[in-house]
């Protein structure tokens, strides 16, 4: 999956443009970005560790790598953040311009505000001062109470020297699947390069923070002051109780439960109970 860019750009230019060296021979017209997990032909990208690469990437990158189209440089998250941040606020990206989709079954709230781009299925409920970001789609029969928000940029930042830090530019959006609740006062942040997903039959509590390309499986509950932070996936049918963190890129077990005001800081096996902090395991179910 790749991002289109209102037009396509040279990547030399850009270098030149930021003051970055530029050492290549030949020069690389830029009109995607993507992530490496779900590249699309021809696309930028970057890569800060060992990975399998697609031959035909246009990759930033600190590893010494046989693929051609590869860029060295020995910050290159940093200056694939630069170069989205530039491409954002000179050329911006042909994504989620298309008018939304109502169902007109879909009952809306008062103060909703709902963004370009998104889908709300039918029998959709959106309960007074919700916000739904550009390119948010919401399945059939789902909910969303009050004052949460969903699909805004998640916390993402690139810290260039002591005074100078830029926003890394999020370009996923959020998928909610059919028969989904949503709580008052929660957060669900759109993906960065990849998509924001909670799968059919989830249910969420109030005032939950869910970051960006968290993927929460069928029948997952998330209780209370609950915060799953980036990328980390819950399986299906888990219980994350009340007041509990999950660290980044953490993976939830199916049928896991996690204690209340649980710190998990590595990845639950499916079928057991963790609890604590930092969160250990308790028993096998």
């Amino acid at each position: 999956m790749g991002y289109e860019l209102n037009e396509p750009v040279s990547l030399k230019n850009i270098f030149l443009e930021l003051g970055l060296e530029w050492t290549e021979t030949r020069d690389f017209i830029v009109d995607t970005i993507s992530s490496l997990s779900n590249y699309q032909e021809g696309s930028l990208s970057f890569c800060n560790k060992p990975a399998s690469v697609p031959a035909n990437a246009i990759l930033i990158t600190d590893q010494h790598l046989k693929t051609p189209n590869c860029i060295y440089d020995s910050k290159p998250r940093t200056t694939f953040v630069r170069i989205l941040d530039w491409i954002e606020r000179n050329i911006g990206f042909n994504i989620y311009t298309s008018d939304t989709y109502i169902h007109p079954t879909a009952i809306i709230g008062t103060n909703v505000v709902i963004e370009s781009g998104c889908t709300i299925a039918e029998n959709v409920v959106i309960e007074p001062n919700v916000v739904i970001h550009k390119g948010t789609i919401i399945g059939s029969n789902s909910r969303i109470r009050s004052c949460s928000s969903i699909g805004s940029d998640g916390f993402g930042f690139e810290r260039l020297n002591e005074d100078e830090i830029i926003r890394f530019p999020h370009l996923g959006k959020v998928v909610i699947g059919k028969n989904v609740e949503v709580g008052s006062c929660t957060a669900i942040s759109r993906g960065t390069l990849s998509d924001t997903i909670i799968h059919d039959n989830v249910k969420i509590d109030n005032l939950v923070h869910i970051a960006h390309n968290v993927e929460i499986k069928n029948g997952a509950f998330i209780i209370a002051t609950s915060e799953i932070s980036g990328s980390v996936k819950v399986g299906k049918n888990a219980w994350i109780a009340p007041n509990a963190c999950v660290n980044q890129k953490v993976k939830i077990g199916d049928g896991a439960i996690v204690g209340l005001g649980s710190v998990v800081i590595k990845d639950v096996q499916s079928n057991t109970v963790v609890a604590g902090n930092p969160a250990k395991l308790l028993r096998h179910l």
